[in-house]
């Protein structure tokens, strides 16, 4: 009897599955023109959880429309401006000892099933994130860290208590500062959800509820489509105007050689990464295709530099002289020439060259004289495994006791640059003795190793500060070390170090403008370089472009209202700014 019930169990989720996918095709049936269209790459090889639409579940694939159309932000940073651009919210302020700040949202936004959007459901988010830190990720664990209260003054009115002063709550809180933000839940759906487990899709119910001008019809494992809203808030109340685009459509491209044909045919308005010559031939064949340059290196500078991680809790990863022998081993103008075609530089530290943090990093040259992470030195390499009892054997390869020292470097599918850059990094390795292999993982099976701790070493993105460094120090803080099987944050390394987290504490609490900060960078770098849990490769100038043919009033060096991160969450001020071509 018992299979029977899981048979009749089985049939029927399959049967609403089923149902639920007619009804996905039936919505997005509309007739909308490819002139009305705005298609988006998405980044990855294929959209792995087609019907999660959690934002705070590490499964959830967010550059499927979620973070970009499908949700809205309290705020916008622009790089540009090097401002806080309220959208949700009116504005925000501290108190003086930056311990409280009080949000005040604008007027007359409502959800997409009609319910008032109030501070009420800020609230319930906040308090959601802390009470499921730090199984619901980075965000997560910010709220369990800073969110000391949280009260509704008045529907319109947030004040938050925080654990101790922070200047930079609302930007690195509710500002976009790098590619995803804390999203603000409906409190009306979630309430009496689990958070763990709900997956936020419904097409029949309007799930996802967002305050977004665009609604979700249909989501397949290649292919995600958001419609228009016509009675969007946003424009209801005058604050911005109706998206042109009446559909947004995210569309998996796959290998670049795919995306390159798609750009020439005009069946994509946004490119992800493509190498220099591909870039090239196809902006010959199409020259409605432009990059953020128009001469090289084409690209607009990422916030995050690429990096070889570890997970340091993992034995021999845990031995820093390790570490060094195995950044030694790195010839990182290889890395440039041969994955990223010359078009970026060798990375120094974890922080991109952008003049707001170089300020930081530069007045401490004569450290990475002392510790220099851009050295590529195979002698060096050799007299440091030998210090530490290990001999090459007839292989070429470093052993001790009979073990190689063995990295199985997980790399995500889909990202270009990263993809490119595993066999460069391997081969280097492995002629430097250590006995590397990579392996590309979605971005589930990718993320799962990672906060598992099941991977032992993988290709990264070093994402934190941009305005000051803090941030980036902060992805080290021993509070992200959870013990292996449990969700690890931060950047997942499992490092541990009490002083450097009193720096970090320190840091967390001092201005930006403040040269006491400069002081603390310092005393950061003197207990991260020696240790080094990461190995920084190369900056990060990522070559994605946009099509012109069907959209124009991308932003660009000369029109530049905007930074031009299309896959971040920040990209909703790109898509009301877009304009009809024709």
């Amino acid at each position: 009897m018992r299979r029977l019930g899981s048979v009749r169990r089985g049939l029927t989720a399959m049967l609403t599955a089923v149902s639920v996918a007619v009804l996905a095709t039936a919505v997005a049936a509309k007739d909308v023109s490819r002139e009305n269209t705005l298609i988006f790459e998405n980044i990855s090889e294929r959209v792995t959880t087609p019907e999660n639409y959690n934002p705070f579940l590490p499964s959830t694939l967010l550059h499927a429309g979620l973070q970009q159309v499908g949700f809205e932000s309290l705020f916008y940073y622009n790089y540009e401006t090097t401002k806080i651009e309220p959208w949700q919210a009116e504005s925000y302020a501290f108190n003086d000892k930056f311990d409280e700040v009080t949000i005040k949202l604008r007027s007359g936004i409502a959800w997409s099933d009609g319910v008032p959007f109030t501070a009420k459901d800020v609230v319930y988010t906040m308090n959601m994130l802390k009470a499921n830190a730090p199984a619901l990720g980075n965000w997560s664990v910010n709220a369990k860290t800073w969110v000391k209260d949280i009260v509704a003054v008045d529907d319109r009115t947030v004040k938050i208590t925080l654990t101790s002063a922070n200047p930079r709550f609302i930007l690195d809180t509710f500002g976009v500062r790098i590619y995803g933000v804390t999203f603000i839940l409906p409190e009306h759906i979630w309430k009496d959800k689990d958070p763990m487990t709900f997956s936020n899709y419904d097409l029949s119910k309007g799930w996802p509820v967002s305050t977004s001008p665009y609604g979700l019809v249909a989501s397949n494992s290649t292919e995600v489509t958001w419609d228009r809203r016509d009675d969007w808030w946003g424009a209801k109340t005058g604050f911005k105007r109706l998206p042109k685009p009446e559909r947004v459509l995210f569309r998996t491209a796959g290998s670049e050689e795919r995306r390159a044909a798609m750009a020439v045919n005009n069946e994509l308005d946004t490119l992800w990464v493509m190498g220099r010559a591909n870039f090239e031939s196809v902006k010959a064949q199409n020259p409605d295709v432009a990059a953020w340059y128009k001469d090289p290196p084409y690209a607009y500078l990422d916030p995050c530099p690429r990096y070889l991680a570890f997970n340091t809790s993992l034995k021999p990863f845990d031995d820093p002289k390790l570490r060094w022998a195995m950044s030694y081993a790195m010839n990182r103008d290889a890395i440039v020439d041969i994955a990223w075609e010359g078009l970026t530089k060798p990375a120094k530290w974890m922080t991109a060259d952008y003049p707001a943090l170089t300020k930081f990093i530069d007045p401490n040259n004569d450290l990475f004289d002392k510790y220099p992470t851009l050295a590529f030195d195979t002698k060096k390499t050799a007299e440091i495994m030998e210090s530490e009892g290990y001999a090459k054997d007839g292989d070429g390869l470093w052993a001790k006791d009979g073990k190689h020292v063995s990295l199985d470097i997980v790399v995500r599918q889909g990202e270009a640059d990263q993809t490119k850059m595993a066999p460069v990094v391997t081969q280097l390795l492995r002629r430097g003795g250590f006995d590397a292999n990579f392996q590309l993982a979605d971005i589930a099976a990718y993320t799962d190793a990672l906060n598992s701790g099941r991977a032992n070493a993988w290709l990264d993105v070093s994402c934190g500060g941009v305005g000051d460094p803090y941030a980036t120090f902060d992805l080290y803080h021993s509070r992200h070390a959870a013990p292996m099987g449990q969700v690890a944050t931060g950047a997942r390394s499992r490092w541990k170090n009490a002083d450097f987290d009193k720096v970090v504490d320190e840091m967390a609490v001092t201005d930006s403008e403040d040269p006491k900060l400069q002081e603390l960078t310092r005393k950061g770098l003197e207990l991260w370089l020696p240790e080094l849990p990461a190995i920084p490769l190369v900056q990060a100038a990522l070559l994605a472009s946009v099509n012109n043919h069907y959209w124009k009033n991308w932003p660009d060096e000369k029109n530049n209202y905007y930074h031009p991160g299309w896959w971040w969450a920040s990209a909703l001020p790109l898509v009301v700014n877009v304009e009809p071509a024709k």
